[in-house]
């Protein structure tokens, strides 16, 4: 009997870990990047009921996010999901030159979805997710990387990026997918349209202002549709940017056409940073003409690939440029005689400005409320989205270190998980004595029997109690045999 009821408790243990461990490791996540959010653009300048919400209930890096080297979209966005440096995972900037495709990037139809570009030796946190989770499944809405098969996988869910498709119509379909028969437990959002509006008019501009209230009411609606759909209570929500952004006077005008000749050299260019290809054999020239041009000058620095600063981490891939031109902090580069790079405000800048620090904060169960770090850099995004997927984050050069502040506490988990464990040791040591003492009466029992057939042909063996009291202790230490003739 014994025996069968720790057979049958046994399955009840086991059931009982496993739920527990489930229990720790189902999560859902929703990272939204607001393009061009600068760190600061809610000092008060704005009305912003929502994103206060947001920072009572949660997290928040006070003086924002680092952005990476070089502060783009498409290089920022990358490290926000693969934990890597630039020079990492290959995504050098929103424009670029490829030598072993002998191609340049730009975005045009067709190479958002080209593997060549994406899949050259990162792993989107989609990807890891949907590796490693049994029922993991990623849904990403016009987030960078998200439309090419990387490793041959896609995302679970995707779309494309469309400027025609709202902020409410993307964050119906994301909820959507959350609720599906079969549901994303991961979800990314992109909206692009407050960098849009800080290039335009400038990030110092009333048009500016609005457009931050606007984007306010984009993040009420969905918190609203959240909670309508019962996800908002087991959501962990990330809300960060790619950079930020910076005024750009129209007299900062950083013109290449005066220091080399536009036929000696291919550009890439996006304003503030800019690649140079030069001809063939014509590269100690061009370096020779630029760094002479940025001495005069003092507006912009150029740099050998293998000059660029090791803490930029932007010099060690077959992407980056030969010649590297950055613009000081507010200039832009033109090239060709022509102005036409020049906007109100813009990014690109080295990433150790302030005004190139992005947002972030975060709200959910995985979040402890009111918790603040001064800042971190963008590439440690990674391993803090792993650790509440509850996944195991592939190589990266990123770390949770500095963020564990920002967790909730994991002083009740532990307790629980203790006292659960503690309890499972005790019922299993409790089974393992009932097996103890079940076999020790077993053992006595038979050889009571081997006594009384050995007392039809001989001597009689048998067991003398202990004690004057005939009731021999279960596990008896005097368990003594005597002989009669």
């Amino acid at each position: 009997m014994r025996a069968s009821y720790s057979v049958c408790i046994l399955p009840a243990i086991l059931q009982l870990v496993s739920s527990h461990s489930g229990a720790e490791t189902e999560s859902k996540l929703l990272i939204v990047s607001l393009a061009g959010f600068r760190w600061d653009y809610l000092s008060g300048r704005a009305k912003t009921p929502n994103f206060d919400k947001i920072k009572e209930n949660g997290v928040v890096a006070r003086r924002g996010m680092k952005s990476a080297y070089i502060t783009e979209t498409l290089p920022n966005h990358f490290t926000l999901v693969t934990g890597l440096w630039v020079e990492s995972h290959g995504m050098i900037g929103d424009t670029m030159w490829d030598p072993r495709l002998n191609e340049t990037f730009e975005g045009r139809m067709g190479q958002n979805q080209d593997p060549r570009w994406w899949d050259v030796g990162a792993e989107p946190i989609w990807i890891t997710n949907q590796l490693q989770k049994k029922h993991g499944r990623s849904g990403c809405m016009m987030w960078a990387g998200c439309e090419a098969p990387i490793m041959g996988m896609t995302p679970t869910r995707h779309q494309s990026l469309d400027g025609e498709v709202d902020f409410k119509t993307r964050v119906d379909i994301l909820v959507k997918w959350f609720l599906d028969e079969y549901p994303i437990n991961l979800g990314l959002l992109y909206f692009e349209k407050l960098e849009e509006c800080g290039h335009k008019y400038g990030p110092d501009s009333k048009e500016v202002t609005a457009m931050i209230e606007t984007v306010d009411r984009h993040v009420g609606y969905l918190l609203d549709q959240l909670e309508k759909s019962d996800l908002l209570e087991s959501m962990n929500l990330i809300i960060t940017s790619n950079h930020g952004i910076i005024a750009t006077p129209t007299n900062f005008l950083v013109n290449l056409d005066d220091a080399i000749t536009p036929n000696s050299y291919r550009i890439f260019i996006s304003s503030a940073v800019a690649g140079i290809l030069p001809n063939e054999g014509l590269e100690e020239a061009v370096y020779r003409n630029l760094t002479q041009a940025a001495m005069r000058n003092q507006t912009f620095s150029v740099y050998r690939q293998s000059e660029i600063p090791v803490q930029n981490h932007y010099k060690n891939h077959y992407r980056i440029p030969p010649i590297l031109v950055q613009a000081n902090e507010s200039y832009t580069i033109i090239a060709n005689h022509s102005a036409e790079m020049w906007r109100e405000g813009n990014h690109g800048y080295n990433n150790s400005l302030r005004n190139m620090f992005a947002l972030f904060m975060a709200v959910g169960p995985g979040f402890h409320k009111g918790a603040e770090v001064e800042t971190f850099d963008n590439v440690d995004v990674y391993s803090l989205m792993c650790h509440l997927l509850g996944l195991k984050p592939v190589a990266n050069n990123g770390s949770l270190d500095g963020l564990h502040i920002l967790l909730e506490d994991n002083e009740k988990t532990t307790i629980v998980t203790f006292g659960t464990y503690f309890f499972v040791l005790f019922v299993i040591a409790t089974v393992g004595g009932i097996f103890v003492v079940a076999a020790c009466r077993q053992h006595r029992y038979l050889k009571r029997q081997r006594g009384k057939v050995r007392s039809m042909d001989g001597p009689v063996t048998y067991s003398v109690p202990s004690n004057n009291s005939g009731k021999v202790p279960l596990l008896s230490e005097t368990d003594e045999e005597e002989t009669f003739q």
